[in-house]
């Protein structure tokens, strides 16, 4: 009877305690994004239940520009964001106050990240006919790095070309297509639109594999809530699988979040995601000394207080 007694008590703990861990609280993480194709694997974790699977409470915050998303992180309205390397460089330029633990999108062979692209009026054919031509791209950012990028690769010197300062990519879109740019650096789908309208890719990453994007939290977050984070990018990881497994199931949800026009939403292809991969040093060293060299950060910033590779490790 006792014993009876005791079996009962233990079980009702049991159900106690079990109840109170289903009532714990989910941790909560707001990340910044941009309307752009990177984003795609947030969406389908968000989309699948791979963020609340992992006790997260997710909130996927869209700006209409990289300024807002960098002030949001800087002052606390956001935990985490995608990048990149630039951004994340300038937000680390006094001290290290972000971290990338993801790569999320990068280059590869078969689809480029960002590509130098000619108007359908100008008669550039060539990347040595790229002297003195007028380029659309936006000064201090991972577009003008890039393009610095693609020129050397090509021997050619920056300065060569005359760099046109229009940050809003749908205007340079305009202007590249009326002749008001010779050429425009752009990323994908613009730069399949731009091609279909008439425009020829004269340079692009798909060699060097220089674009990326990544995932990074704000330091003070990631010592605090080092195990959501870690969910985080486990569920990130999930999604990644998911639509490389399956990729035209989530082209309609690519169409959406990315904000694709109308006249590729049929044709572009959903690219395949990096898995559980960081910048390499050799990527992070490139893009600080560019930043060291634009005098946009005051010295060069090493490698451990950019990227923690702990959270990809398998």
């Amino acid at each position: 009877m006792k014993r009876n007694l005791v079996l009962a008590v233990l079980l009702a703990l049991a159900f106690l305690a079990a109840g109170c861990a289903q009532q714990a609280p989910a941790t909560r993480i707001r990340i910044g994004l941009l309307p752009i194709i990177d984003t795609l694997p947030f969406h389908v974790a968000e989309l699948e239940g791979y963020f609340s699977g992992e006790g997260l409470e997710v909130e996927l915050v869209t700006f209409t520009s990289a300024r807002d998303r960098d002030i949001a992180i800087q002052t606390g309205a956001i935990e985490g964001q995608l990048a990149d390397l630039i951004a994340s460089g300038l937000l680390n330029k006094e001290s290290p106050s972000v971290k990338i633990v993801k790569t999320t999108y990068r280059a590869m062979p078969d689809v480029a990240m960002i590509s130098l692209v000619a108007g359908p009026k100008s008669d550039i054919a060539s990347p040595e006919q790229l002297r003195g031509a007028r380029v659309g791209i936006s000064h201090n950012t991972i577009m003008e790095y890039l393009t610095d990028r693609l020129l050397r690769e090509a021997g050619l010197a920056p300065d060569l070309i005359t760099k046109e300062e229009v940050p809003q990519i749908p205007l340079r879109m305009q202007m590249l297509a009326q002749g008001q740019l010779d050429a425009a650096a752009l990323p994908e789908p613009l730069t399949t639109l731009a091609v279909q309208s008439g425009g020829r890719v004269i340079l692009s990453d798909r060699q060097s594999l220089a674009g990326l994007s990544v995932l990074e939290f704000r330091s003070d977050f990631l010592s605090q809530q080092g195990d959501a984070v870690r969910r985080f990018v486990r569920a990130h990881e999930k999604a990644v699988e998911t639509v490389n497994h399956n990729p035209d199931r989530y082209r309609a949800l690519l169409a959406d979040k990315a904000r694709l026009p109308e006249s590729v939403k049929e044709s572009f292809q959903v690219p395949a995601f990096p898995q559980a991969q960081v910048p390499s040093p050799e990527d992070v060293r490139q893009a600080v000394d560019w930043m060291v060299e634009k005098k946009l950060v005051p010295h060069s910033i090493p490698y451990a207080d950019l990227v923690d590779d702990s959270f990809v490790r398998r």
